[in-house]
């Protein structure tokens, strides 16, 4: 109620009956006419409906010769997009969808420079094209303030009075609430719109999951909306699976939805030309087991499993991991390979160009053996690796004597110049076998 108690920037106890009752009069038609308003934006009526509805009420309530509305555009112009102005005004010389530059001292460069609102007391000695434009059209003074949305300056709102001298000290307070209403119609307007889009279409399903694994969802509405039409849980844990397609175009884990269902095991496919990709929804480790061990009995050839994941945002992430994973594997091997999340897996695969390069130098050094015997060194670092650097361990699991495996990591450290007991040492090694196990 501060435009009661200050009228005019007046103690209320200075101002009479009169003045009170009018002040009152005043801050009720401002909120009538936000309520109208935000009735228009609730129907979901159009956004240039709401733009030319809000212009006339600003102009109305705060009692100016003129109102109006501008997008900030990327080549530092803006655009007229709605206005309502006194009879004697020569904006027709300025129609809406005009396009104008805002460099100079202008009301628009200063808005979109604070992301404040700001005025003009003068237009006389204000330089650019669009004070000339202001100039030309009778208007002496103006207040603005930011039309912001998801964050960004996104427009400018603006009243104007053909009167010398500066505005009310109160309009950037009395307008900004229908800045707000612009913003709240134009992220409504957005979401509408990518509704269209996402539902609209014949080919709805494959466009859905396309959308979800490669990341063009990004709202919490429109995730949930997806996941609910793709009857996916809302909530994780889910995971990426990519089977690779022996021929191209065939489907290699067919009719994997309905058996997944008949696990209890929500899941959504989509088929490539040369992958089949879904994401299933799985509640438990058992139930992830479960599904690893369905798409092993029915893979044709090569299938990669992401980590598991909680937000269907991390979708695209782990399909990366999941191809990766897959194609990483050689088809002798077992043909269903589940990335495991871990930091040093991740490092691995993240850039697996760049990592394929730097590990093929740091491991040339073993180029001159033979396939087996360079294979039974990497195999022994691995073990060494799972086992904790237990030597002992290794040599149960190679039916070897501890010595043996001894020998074998003395050979790695002396080829590689780098020694198993220096910790940065360790970590490269540990991160080259890792790539070379993954990728190579």
């Amino acid at each position: 109620m501060e435009e009661l108690l200050n009228a005019e920037n007046r103690p209320a106890s200075q101002l009479g009956d009169g003045q009170l009752y009018a002040a009152y009069r005043r801050l009720a038609a401002e909120q009538a006419a936000l309520r109208r308003l935000a009735t228009l934006v609730a129907r979901g009526v159009e956004p240039s409906e709401v733009f030319e509805a809000v212009v006339n009420e600003m102009r109305r309530c705060v009692t100016a010769d003129t109102a109006g509305l501008w997008r900030y555009e990327s080549s530092d112009e803006v655009t007229k997009l709605a206005a309502a102005e006194h009879p004697g005004l020569q904006l027709a010389k300025w129609p809406v969808g005009t396009r104008t530059p805002v460099a100079g001292s202008t009301l628009a460069a200063m808005v979109q420079r604070t992301g404040r609102p700001a005025r003009m007391d003068s237009y006389e000695n204000s330089a650019g094209s669009l004070a000339a434009r202001v100039r030309d059209a009778g208007v002496r003074a103006a207040v603005g303030v930011p039309v912001v949305v998801d964050g960004r300056v996104w427009g400018l709102a603006a009243v104007g009075s053909i009167e010398p001298g500066p505005m009310p000290a109160d309009t950037e307070a009395r307008i900004g609430g229908f800045a707000e209403l612009i913003a709240t119609a134009m992220v409504a307007g957005y979401r509408d719109e990518q509704k269209r889009q996402l539902f609209g279409e014949a080919s709805r399903r494959p466009f859905l999951i396309d959308s979800l694994l490669e990341g063009r969802l990004l709202d919490d509405w429109s995730i949930g909306e997806v996941a609910s039409y793709l009857r996916l849980p809302s909530n994780g844990s889910y995971v990426v699976i990519a089977a690779e397609a022996p021929v191209l175009g065939s489907e290699p884990l067919a009719d994997i939805e309905s058996k997944l269902r008949s696990l209890d095991v929500y899941s959504a496919w989509r088929l490539r030309p040369d992958l089949q990709v879904g994401i299933a929804h799985v509640a438990s480790d058992q139930q992830l087991e479960s599904v690893i061990a369905l798409v092993s009995r029915m893979a044709v050839d090569r299938v990669g499993v992401s980590a598991r994941f909680n937000d269907l945002r991390e979708a695209p992430h782990a399909l990366h991991f999941a191809k990766v994973t897959m194609q990483g594997r050689p088809n002798h091997a077992a043909q269903v390979t589940v990335f495991d999340g871990s930091i040093l897996a991740t490092a691995a695969v993240s850039a697996p160009d760049v990592m394929v390069k730097s590990v093929s130098t740091a491991l040339d050094c073993f180029s001159d053996l033979a396939d087996e015997e360079r294979e039974i060194l990497f195999e022994t670092f691995r073990m060494w690796q799972d086992s904790d650097a237990s030597v002992s361990a290794v040599a149960d699991r190679l039916y070897c004597h501890p010595n043996t495996v001894r020998h074998r990591l003395r050979r790695i450290e002396k080829r590689t110049g780098r020694s198993l007991s220096r910790p940065r040492d360790l970590a490269e090694l540990c991160l080259a076998f890792e790539v070379h196990r993954q990728l190579m």
